[in-house]
C-alpha cells in the first residue's frame, strides 16, 4: 500500500569527493548520511525561480561590484536551501574518530567547505529523481 506523505523525509548517501592528502594528484572519496526532506514541486519551482532572479541581476549589471554581491547573495540563497531540506547527519567524525554531532553549528562549518555542498547538492537531487528506480537500483 502507498502511504501519501507531504513531508517525506528520508536518509540518503552523500559521497563527498576531496584530494587524497596521502597520494599527490589523486582524489579520495568518503560517504555519511544525511537525513532530507523532499520538497514538492511547487517549492521547488518557485525556489529555482528566485535563484534565476539572482542570476539575471548578474547579467544585467556584470561590473565586478555587482557581481561580488550577487554571488554572497547566491551563497546566502544556497545555505538557506541546504538548511531548509537537510535535517541531520551521521557518519562524521572529527581527526580523533569523534562522532560529529547534527547541530546548527556544526553544519554551518560543513557548509563552508565547497566538497561538501557540492556532494549534498548532488545526494538531494539524485534522492529526487527516479533515474536509479527505474534502472531497477
Amino acid at each position: 500500500m502507498f502511504k501519501l506523505v507531504h513531508n517525506l523525509t528520508v536518509w540518503w548517501p552523500v559521497n563527498v569527493i576531496e584530494p587524497d592528502p596521502d597520494k599527490p594528484g589523486s582524489y579520495v572519496e568518503h560517504t555519511f548520511d544525511v537525513e532530507l526532506e523532499i520538497l514538492d514541486r511547487d517549492y521547488a519551482t518557485n525556489r529555482d525561480k528566485m535563484r534565476g532572479e539572482l542570476l539575471k541581476s548578474a547579467e544585467k549589471d556584470p561590473s565586478e561590484e555587482n557581481l561580488k554581491h550577487v554571488q554572497a547573495e547566491l551563497e546566502e540563497f544556497d545555505t538557506a536551501s541546504f538548511t531548509r531540506v537537510i535535517k541531520n547527519w551521521r557518519g562524521i567524525v572529527d581527526e580523533k574518530e569523534k562522532v560529529i554531532p547534527f547541530t546548527n553549528e556544526t553544519f554551518a562549518a560543513a557548509l563552508k567547505l565547497e566538497r561538501i555542498r557540492v556532494g549534498l547538492n548532488r545526494a538531494y537531487q539524485e534522492a529526487i529523481s527516479q533515474d536509479k528506480a527505474r534502472l531497477g537500483n
